[in-house]
């Protein structure tokens, strides 16, 4: 037979040959972001002496980061001296860079940063946050917007990923079991930034020129983050918890487990139950305290993630546009480009102030909350306020109300701080916090752009800068937004007993609401008999509303199961119970 030509094996190879470069890719990736804890050595251990000091030096890092925050105070500024059109707003869009670069440099970046020590990522990201401040200065200098978009958004932007997500990373494991109060704590600081920077700021700007006060606002950071970053260590092997227990480890649960097990276990089989085995469905849980961990492949093929990250972008998108525009807002609305030109109530540095004192306290305030009443409901809460807020802010402005407009805005930067309070505690058993911050990245770049495109469309059309309509219109899509985020955030299953509770025959899907669990049936559902269950029935299509019993006991059973099956594999491999 003839060998087929170099040719024809060529043509017939390639598709494989090119799919396996592919396959490999992919692989790589899988593997890249699956492995991501931090095995620490022995010396690294025993450097960990002050685990107390990991809030409060995580606290002060991103209180320097967070002066990104103030960046609003540099847009007048820098568009009169590099812009023949001031009103333009070209300096704005830095801010947008520099976050969208943030939430990117996070996901790209984020399995080196979790499985490597702190150090390593905290020394890189404070070297880029400074060299983007040296940068953003030789632009001011040469007038250049290029380069200051490269500089302040890119360069200091990767800084600010790895700085943020490194630091919230080692901070917050310390504290498994409170989780969002520690998140919280830490990330107070990067509100708290806004908070102070935008008095630096104001001072630097009046003291010095525009590109010195850059250069010595790099040094001021950099300065106090090479001090604090060396108490910023990750917790011993052991101590935290790689995703969440399937079940507390109280003695209530303890006592319903033992309950179980002496009450099903009989009932199930012929064969008598020992103590020791029930001993063992009963303690087991609580001893070896087993937990869902949730890989990145798994999360993105979850319901649960996408719609929590839609629910995040939509709760953070109004604030991040507010952050960079509130100055403008202020002048524009209530003060100096009014139609009537005179100084606002309040001066526009000390309003963004205040705001970041809003951010900082809701990071804390939210995420102790969510410690106490639960993640999913405290996040409901946010966004109900969010909405009622957007539906009223355009009754401020159009009559010109500015107290009423500027308490709403604050009341709104809680949400936004309290939302970035709970999200690392959230992300808990999720997957990697890095890759869950794109959604800022597209937060700030979409909501930005779109924010100021539209306003610079109704200025062209002929509208003034004190025209309310094109404010009115960008609060109206980032309602509907918000609404469409209080409707995913309804559907998540955020805790591990609702996200592991049996499906029934034919569900097609489950929801809690106000507590109770509503399950969607394409069939005739079936009625537990002697529990409490309601059945609403439309065709072929039932609602099933769980009874707290009826899902008390589906749950303990579940439980029951999941232990005997854990106790025959250790059997059939040999271990002794």
């Amino acid at each position: 037979m003839p060998h087929p030509s170099s040719s024809d094996a060529t043509a017939q190879g390639s598709p494989a040959s090119s799919r396996l470069p592919l396959k490999r890719i992919y692989s790589k990736l899988m593997d890249y972001y699956s492995y991501t804890e931090y095995k620490p050595n022995p010396a690294q251990i025993e450097r960990n002496r002050w685990p107390w000091m990991a809030i409060p030096a995580g606290f002060l890092i991103l209180f320097c980061y967070g002066s990104v925050y103030a960046w609003s105070v540099f847009n007048s500024p820098i568009n009169k001296a590099l812009s023949n059109d001031p009103d333009k707003g070209r300096a704005e869009t830095t801010f947008y860079i520099a976050l969208g670069v943030l939430g990117v440099t996070g996901a790209i970046f984020g399995p080196w940063i979790e499985s490597s020590h702190p150090l390593e990522s905290g020394y890189i990201g404070m070297v880029m946050f400074f060299a983007g401040h040296l940068m953003a200065a030789l632009a001011i200098h040469v007038k250049r917007f290029a380069l200051l978009y490269f500089g302040y958004g890119f360069i200091a932007g990767i800084g600010l990923g790895i700085g943020y997500v490194s630091t919230i990373d080692a901070s917050s494991k310390w504290w498994p079991r409170a989780r969002g109060a520690a998140a919280g704590g830490a990330v107070m600081g990067f509100g708290g930034g806004a908070l102070a920077f935008s008095y630096i700021n104001k001072w630097l700007i009046g003291s010095y020129s525009l590109s010195s006060a850059f250069i010595i606002l790099g040094a001021i950071n950099i300065s106090a983050m090479f001090v604090c970053i060396q108490f910023i260590c990750p917790p011993p092997p052991g101590r935290n918890i790689e995703g969440v227990p399937v079940v507390d480890t109280s003695s209530e649960v303890r006592a319903a487990l033992d309950r179980t097990a002496r009450d099903s276990a009989p009932a199930k089989s012929s064969v008598t139950v020992s103590e020791t085995q029930q001993s063992y469905y009963a303690t087991t849980l609580a001893t070896e305290r087993p937990t869902i961990h949730i890989s990145l492949g798994e999360a993105l093929k979850s319901r649960d993630f996408w719609l929590l990250y839609v629910a995040f972008l939509a709760n953070i998108v109004f604030c991040l546009v507010v952050l960079s525009n509130l100055p403008a807002l202020i002048n524009r609305l209530f003060g100096r480009e009014g139609k009537v030109p005179h100084a606002p109530p309040l001066e526009s540095h000390v309003a963004v102030s205040i705001e970041g004192a809003f951010n900082m306290s809701g990071r804390v305030l939210v995420g102790f909350m969510s410690d106490m009443i639960g993640r999913k409901t405290t996040f409901l809460i946010l966004l109900i306020v969010q909405i009622v807020v957007l539906a009223c802010i355009p009754m401020t402005i159009t009559s010109g109300h500015f107290w009423p407009f500027l308490i709403l805005i604050w009341i709104a930067t809680l949400c936004y701080g309290g939302g970035f309070g709970m999200v690392p505690a959230f992300l808990s058993d999720i997957s990697c916090h890095g890759v869950f911050l794109t959604a800022w990245s597209i937060a700030s770049v979409g909501g930005g752009l779109t924010f100021t495109g539209i306003v610079n469309h109704y200025l062209s059309s002929g509208y003034k800068r004190y025209d309310t309509k094109p404010y009115n219109v960008n609060f109206a899509w980032m309602m509907a937004l918000v609404a469409v985020g209080l409707v995913c955030c309804l559907l998540m299953r955020s805790s591990i007993s609702d996200r592991m509770f049996p499906a029934a025959p034919n569900q097609i899907l489950r929801i809690r609401i106000f507590g109770r669990m509503l399950r969607v049936l394409w069939v005739p559902a079936v009625v537990w008999p002697g529990v409490d269950c309601h059945i609403w029935r439309f065709g072929r299509l039932h609602l099933e509303l769980l009874s707290k019993e009826q899902e008390k006991n589906i749950w303990e059973e579940y439980l029951r199961l999941y232990v005997e099956q854990q106790h025959h594999l250790q059997q059939e491999t040999g271990s002794v119970v």
